[in-house]
């Protein structure tokens, strides 16, 4: 496997990036290094200072002793006791030579200690006259010698010979004594050649020898201290490979523990971290796989998993059942959401009284159900149908000591050895068997029999499942914008957003290819989808059109999406659209049949600033008494009621009591279907606030640039907007 240029310069820099590990040890070794070298230097520096200042001492006091002992060649020089100079010299290597001066610069007298010596240049006139003037200066304290380095390694050292020396030497008579007492007070002048070059040579070993010591030691330390750093710091380096995991998403990893409390705390911080990650994950999974109200399989995990089992080598036989309760709705209309809620956890209670290991039970939306069995024969299949109506029916659901219908439709769709469905194929053999069953006089059960009429509502369906799935990944679908006018003053400030599926010159309307989409699970998709694209074009309109609104379908299964207030949020915030920009239409179906898991969203939508309208009012249920609970702000009349509304005293009896009661209720209303200019003047008489249809415009692909300058364009054509 190649990598790419990409990914090969992503590679380079992450080796070119320094570690903690390698910056520590390198500057350890640096600090190291530099300490040994001043230590050196500072050895070097100490001991050869020592040396040369000791060196001084005994080159002072050797010529002192020079002087003494040399102090006959200025008085007698046959004296035997001079040949102690001899002797004395012998006994110091360090004195390579002594020379003795008179006054007038003569030399007296030579002495070497061994062989032939190196000899300084004799003494000039200028040094006597700084050797005397050093002498009578000497005598207050001051140094009387001259000492001299110009020939490494020998040392030159000279000092006047004073009278004072030679009397104190004791070393004469009397008589000689006397003979001095007329003499000058410098007599003559030593002169000695030194050689300290051994001392040079010792000193340089004992350096070198103790710099090598000290270089051991300090690489020794730095060996140890390397290894101690590594030691303390490397689990440091041991969570760069679990930060990666986790960074791919793998949580499944170990944090190395250290017995360093910093390290420790940090590795203990990310367990914490990944444990609240763990947590988090599997809420999330239990609420995308399982329904929150009954804890069965939602739709999509129980694709998933009939997928997972119709793929295996030898899928064998079963059946699938298709389960829709019977007139469930009466329930939510006349008891309220939560005696409806209720009921369904009952259902699915009852549900899994029947389901084995190896049996897959799901809840489909609303109150469809779906129950996998593998294994089973198809006469099995039916007794087991049989045995649920059965069941259902001799024992109703109880809600505050209310017994409640529990009669259901159960479909059955048989999976052959030998056949390959796919889970829709399956899925919608045991739809089609449910809603013949429930044609047919409900509470009852039917099996799947492929007749020429079942075979083409499968095809259609897997047909329509390819082309939404097609339409989602190529972006087939397209959004179309209609006009709603607010009639107080003929401006129109907001468009239903309404979608469209193009396939090449075919376009299809909502009420083709959504009921496929309800029962395939791809309405949260397509709802996703109409959302982004909508807010893009809402965003861009409102850079020249501040005030227009769009107002955007929800369908039952975008509720059941627990996300889906995220969502809206999340996508208004990135397009940087105004909650209060967006109107969400929701129909008094959806609102009811999904009433426990929309109104809270609702909730917390209206609380960011959306509003919503309740759509195609009038012909549902329990309107009124669901009215009072929903927190919308538009009520939008079906068009069944303003199709003939000019014509019509029923209907216009009907549309003023739904606009009489949204004034009480503080709610405006929407007439669609709007299509000529008596139905708007019927309306407008009523007191309706908005109006909709083709009298005031067609659904258009792109809205006008400036929608606040439309006004209504009388014409006499009454035809469907949706």
């Amino acid at each position: 496997m190649h990598s790419t240029p990409m990914q090969g310069s992503a590679t380079d820099m992450e080796k070119s990036k320094r570690t903690i590990v390698r910056e520590i040890l390198v500057s350890q070794l640096a600090y190291a290094l530099a300490v040994g070298l001043i230590a050196i230097g500072c050895v070097w520096w100490v001991s050869n200072w020592v040396v040369r200042d000791n060196l001084e001492d005994w080159a002072v006091r050797w010529v002192g002793e020079m002087e003494s002992l040399g102090a006959g060649f200025f008085v007698n020089p046959a004296d035997e006791r001079f040949l102690e100079l001899q002797t004395y010299l012998s006994r110091f290597d360090e004195i390579e030579y002594v020379r003795y001066y008179g006054l007038d610069g003569r030399v007296i007298y030579v002495e070497s200690a061994a062989g032939e010596p190196r000899l300084y240049p004799e003494l000039d006139a200028g040094t006597f006259a700084a050797l005397e003037k050093a002498s009578a200066e000497g005598a207050a304290g001051g140094p009387r010698y001259r000492m001299d380095v110009d020939r490494d390694p020998l040392v030159r050292i000279s000092q006047a010979v004073t009278r004072e020396s030679i009397v104190s030497a004791n070393l004469f008579s009397a008589e000689t004594l006397s003979e001095l007492e007329g003499a000058t007070t410098v007599v003559g002048f030593v002169e000695l050649g030194l050689d300290y070059s051994g001392y040079d040579r010792d000193l340089m070993t004992g350096i070198s020898t103790g710099s090598g010591f000290v270089m051991l030691a300090f690489l020794t330390l730095m060996l140890a201290g390397r290894l101690a750093i590594r030691q303390a710091v490397q689990p440091l380096a041991d969570m760069q490979q679990p930060l990666e995991s986790i960074a791919r998403g793998n949580l499944d990893v170990k944090i190395p523990t250290s017995r360093y409390r910093e390290i420790s705390a940090i590795g203990e911080a990310l367990e914490t971290a990944l444990d609240s990650i763990r947590e988090r994950d599997r809420h999330l999974l239990k609420l995308a796989n399982f329904d929150p109200l009954t804890g069965l399989a939602t739709r999509h995990h129980f694709i998933e998993q009939l997928t997972a089992r119709l793929a295996g080598a030898t899928p064998g036989y079963g059946a699938l059942l298709f389960v829709d309760m019977d007139q469930f709705k009466h329930v939510n209309d006349t008891y309220g959401h939560q005696a409806g809620d209720q009921a369904l956890v009952q259902v699915g209670a009852r549900l899994r009284q029947h389901v084995r290991r190896d049996d897959l039970l799901g809840r489909f939306g609303g109150d469809e159900f779906v129950l996998f069995i593998p294994d089973i024969s198809a006469s099995d299949a039916d007794a087991m149908a049989d045995k649920l109506l059965r069941e259902m029916g001799e024992f109703p659901l109880v809600y505050d000591d209310v017994s409640l219908s529990a009669n259901c439709s159960l479909g059955i769709a048989m999976v052959e050895e030998t056949s390959r469905l796919n889970p829709e194929e399956l899925i919608s053999q045991a739809d089609v068997a449910c809603r013949l069953a429930k044609s047919t006089g409900r509470n009852r059960a039917c099996r799947y029999q492929p007749d020429e009429k079942h075979i083409e509502t499968i095809k259609s369906d897997v047909e329509w499942q390819g082309k939404l799935k097609r339409a989602l990944k190529e972006d087939l679908f397209e959004l179309h914008y209609q006009p709603i006018q607010n009639l107080a003053d003929g401006v129109i400030r907001h468009y239903e957003v309404l979608v469209r599926l193009r396939e090449g010159e075919m376009v299809y309307l909502p009420d083709q290819f959504l009921p496929a989409a309800v029962r395939f699970g791809l309405m949260r998709d397509i709802d996703h989808w109409v959302l982004e694209h909508a807010f893009a074009e809402l965003a861009a309109l409102r850079r020249t059109t501040p005030n227009v609104r769009f107002a955007i379908n929800l369908g039952g299964s975008a509720f059941i999406d627990t996300t889906l207030a995220s969502f809206v949020l999340g996508r208004l915030k990135a397009h940087g659209v105004p909650p209060d920009a967006a109107i969400f239409e929701i129909t008094e179906q959806v609102a009811v049949g999904s009433f426990s898991e929309a109104v809270p969203q609702i909730r917390e939508l209206r609380a960011a600033g959306c509003e919503f309208a309740v759509d195609d009012f009038g012909t549902g249920y329990s309107s009124l008494s669901y009215l009072k609970r929903l927190p919308v702000q538009y009520i939008k009349i079906d068009g069944s009621f303003v199709r003939r509304l000019s014509v019509s005293k029923v209907d216009q009896t009907i549309v003023r009591a739904i606009a009489d009661i949204a004034r009480i209720m503080g709610k405006e209303t929407i007439a669609e279907f709007v299509g000529d200019t008596a139905t708007l003047e019927v309306i407008r008489e009523i007191g309706i606030d908005y109006a909709q249809g083709y009298l005031i415009g067609e659904p258009r692909r792109v809205p006008q640039a400036n929608p606040e300058q439309e006004r209504v364009v009388p014409i006499d054509r009454a035809r469907r907007v949706r």
